[in-house]
């Protein structure tokens, strides 16, 4: 992902492509609409756009004239691995599940807040450009044997409680 993300928004409807591209440039995202770059009104033109361009994200309607965003989706997700947050009307259950096992990062139902869109925007965003993080044990584990969890300079085992891993005598009173 790059410092300022790039948001594709394929949508049919003029105004929501353009008054989204709006809110999000003025919020610090770069987005196509119609006062920059060319803006997908369709899958087809969707498709075309990433061949020219580079996309942190597509804002995909999926109630489109010709290929649904549905289908455009799956078929994205044979080629790229580029992050989908479905924009619809089709609010039922089955409609987001559907959408979210074809591929999308998340659904969001219209009408919608703008707001809300880009807060979902960066989550996704957040997700997919960071790497999980690979941090080394906080405390050794004890050599007792058994499962053990650490926690500070003692650790729970099945045979019982150990320190520095020597075994350490319990009582109960």
């Amino acid at each position: 992902m790059t410092a300022t993300p790039h948001i594709l928004i394929v949508d049919d409807d003029r105004q929501i492509r353009t008054s989204l591209g709006r809110f999000l440039t003025a919020n610090g995202v770069r987005a196509t609409h119609a006062t920059h770059a060319t803006h997908a009104t369709d899958a087809a033109a969707m498709f075309a756009a990433l061949e020219k361009g580079r996309f942190d994200l597509i804002v995909l309607d999926v109630m489109m004239p010709g290929e649904d965003g549905l289908s455009a989706c799956r078929r994205l997700r044979g080629t790229s691995k580029i992050p989908v947050v479905l924009l619809t009307a089709m609010s039922d259950e089955t409609d987001r599940i559907v959408g979210l096992e074809l591929g999308a990062d998340d659904y969001v139902c219209k009408p919608f807040s703008p707001r809300e869109l880009l807060a979902r925007i960066r989550a996704v965003l957040r997700r997919v450009g960071s790497e999980p993080e690979e941090r080394p044990p906080r405390h050794p584990w004890s050599s007792s044997g058994g499962s053990s969890i650490g926690s500070g300079e003692r650790y729970r085992t099945r045979k019982g409680l150990s320190s520095n891993s020597r075994p350490a005598n319990m009582t109960c009173s």
